[in-house]
Parts: C-alpha cells; sequence; structure tokens
C-alpha cells in the first residue's frame, strides 16, 4: 500500500509545483491569484489524504 501513497503523495506535489511555476510564470495578477487558490487547493486535498491514512494506520494498529 506504500507504493499508492507513494504515488498519489507524488502526484500531489507534482500538481502544486506545476502551479507553482505557473503562478511565478505569470504577469497577471488575477492569474497569480487564481494560481495560488489552486495551489492551496491542492495542499489542503494532500494533508486531508495524508490525515486519512494516518487515522487508517493507527486503527490497523
Amino acid at each position: 500500500m506504500f507504493d499508492v501513497d507513494a504515488f498519489v503523495i507524488q502526484g500531489h506535489q507534482k500538481v502544486i509545483d506545476y502551479y507553482c511555476w505557473l503562478r511565478d510564470s505569470t504577469i497577471s495578477d488575477v492569474e497569480r491569484e487564481r494560481f495560488q487558490r489552486r495551489i492551496g487547493q491542492e495542499r489542503d486535498a494532500l494533508d486531508q489524504y495524508i490525515e486519512e491514512r494516518l487515522r487508517g494506520a493507527q486503527r490497523a494498529a
């Protein structure tokens, strides 16, 4: 199961990195804010995934 977890986490991180690159390369403040919001959403989704996996591991122990 750890391989799946690593894959999902890496996928979230790739999306975050991509949106960071987009945010840093745009000249529009509106787009920069939109990308920053999307980065926050993706980080929240990643945090939620990790929390759920930790809770599942604690129940199994």
